[in-house]
């Protein structure tokens, strides 16, 4: 008995600092998570983005799902102040893809560029079209394994 209480708050001070040290790996580990569902968002949208094999595909054309992808990559990544200039505003951009990833159903207005095209969806209504969009491209698409490198 004497042994146990000499010992017992040492051992509740190693159990404290055992789950500190868990509560810092699980905040990495859902950092590093967190990037990787942005980075999967990113990865679609380049590669559906303006695909110019499909430039007589109605599908891929003006009024598709890809023209919404269109709008919506120009809405995150090419907004400009009244002046016109760049704005490079990357908690734009994280919340923009967040609310992409989480199918939220927050309304927001996609412009064309010379502003003759409006359109109100939601995120969810952008990642449905990312996710038929890029559903057709990998079933029309070589496999990995087929590829000729020079």
């Amino acid at each position: 008995p004497s042994f146990a209480l000499a010992i017992a708050p040492r051992a509740f001070d190693e159990m404290d600092m055992a789950y500190r040290s868990l509560d810092l790996h699980e905040r990495l580990l859902s950092s590093e998570y967190e990037s990787g569902r942005a980075l999967r968002l990113l990865l679609k949208l380049g590669f559906v983005n303006e695909r110019p094999e499909f430039g007589q595909d109605r599908r891929w054309a003006a009024s598709g799902d890809c023209y919404v992808l269109t709008l919506f990559r120009d809405f995150v990544f090419h907004q400009a102040d009244g002046a016109g200039y760049p704005v490079m505003d990357l908690g734009h951009v994280v919340t923009c893809l967040n609310k992409l990833d989480a199918l939220d159903e927050e309304k927001i207005v996609l412009t064309s560029r010379d502003g003759k095209s409006m359109m109100v969806v939601s995120y969810a209504d952008v990642a449905r079209c990312l996710e038929n969009a890029f559903g057709e491209l990998c079933s029309h698409s070589v496999p990995p394994s087929t590829l000729q490198f020079s």
